[in-house]
């Protein structure tokens, strides 16, 4: 396979590290607040190229095995682009599977060549693997059948799961139980909530019935997580959780309370919250990059 010499992995956001010294994840993280978020996008929406390895490529497929062909019986690898395209292939995904016919124990890898070494900067259970358009931070999304992955210029970082929500405007009842949860949360002065800054969406966590204020405001965001305020269906608040985007989906596991929990993007990856605990009960933290052919 033709690799065309690289020294670094795709430039991160340049301003947001030059000029703030935040960490790549949060630099990402910012970003997303001034575009939509992904959990509210239809899957077809994001993923615009589906990998299925009917078709290997024999190149690729041949460097692959060396690195992973004592672990695992099915090696099969694709060229693919997970940043903007070049004069070299140095970027393959390649689908492992410990039985003939990936019955059992089957993973979906991508590999990205650095000048020195193959390294796998991503692998999750699957056959098959979506691709996005090239980000902010220079690489594309994955998406794993269930949930996007977004690079944040030092790894991929897991994305609440898809779901399609409207936004509308939130009624006058709404925001005063915004408002009045935010003037108790920011002991130091709160802002008006108005139509610019502040969304409503209808949601499902029990009843049917509840609803969800998503507060976009760069006084209460600033270059962090933005508040989410949950209402129940008389609007009373069930709990404000601090989401980056903000970004969170609903989920089909339910707590004790038999109330759906839901996922959040935060710094350090997706939690999972049961509304009205401070802490999260699981955390999907940024995929680790190995060196290719290393067991995870």
């Amino acid at each position: 396979m033709t690799r065309k010499t690289k020294t670094t992995l795709p430039p991160i956001v340049f301003d947001l590290l030059r000029n703030t010294g935040m960490p790549a994840a949060a630099a990402l993280l910012a970003v997303s607040m001034y575009a939509p978020a992904i959990a509210q996008s239809p899957t077809d929406q994001i993923v615009t190229e589906t990998i299925d390895f009917e078709k290997s490529d024999a190149d690729a497929t041949a460097t692959a095995r060396k690195m992973y062909g004592r672990e695992f019986r099915v090696v099969q690898a694709n060229r693919v682009w997970l940043e903007e395209p070049t004069d070299g292939y140095d970027q393959i995904v390649v689908r492992l599977g410990e039985a003939r016919g990936c019955a059992t124990g089957c993973y979906v890898a991508a590999l990205y060549y650095d000048d020195k070494q193959w390294l796998e900067v991503w692998r999750m259970p699957g056959k098959t693997v979506g691709l996005g358009a090239v980000g902010v931070t220079g690489m594309k999304p994955i998406f794993d059948g269930r949930r996007l992955w977004q690079w944040s210029g030092t790894a991929y970082m897991a994305q609440p799961v898809p779901q399609e929500r409207k936004n509308r405007t939130p009624t006058e009842e709404e925001l005063k139980a915004a408002t009045r949860v935010l003037k108790e949360r920011f002991k130091g002065g709160s802002e008006p909530l108005e139509p610019s800054n502040v969304s409503a969406q209808d949601l499902n966590l029990k009843s049917g019935d509840e609803a969800a204020i998503l507060i976009s405001s760069t006084y209460y965001c600033g270059n962090s997580a933005c508040p989410v305020v949950f209402l129940d269906g008389k609007k009373q608040v069930i709990d404000v959780v601090l989401a980056w985007g903000p970004d969170f989906s609903v989920i089909d596991e339910r707590d004790e309370n038999d109330r759906r929990m839901v996922e959040v993007a935060t710094r350090d990856g997706v939690a999972t919250y049961s509304l009205g605990e401070k802490e999260p009960r699981s955390v999907i933290e940024p995929m680790k990059i190995t060196i290719a052919g290393q067991k995870r």
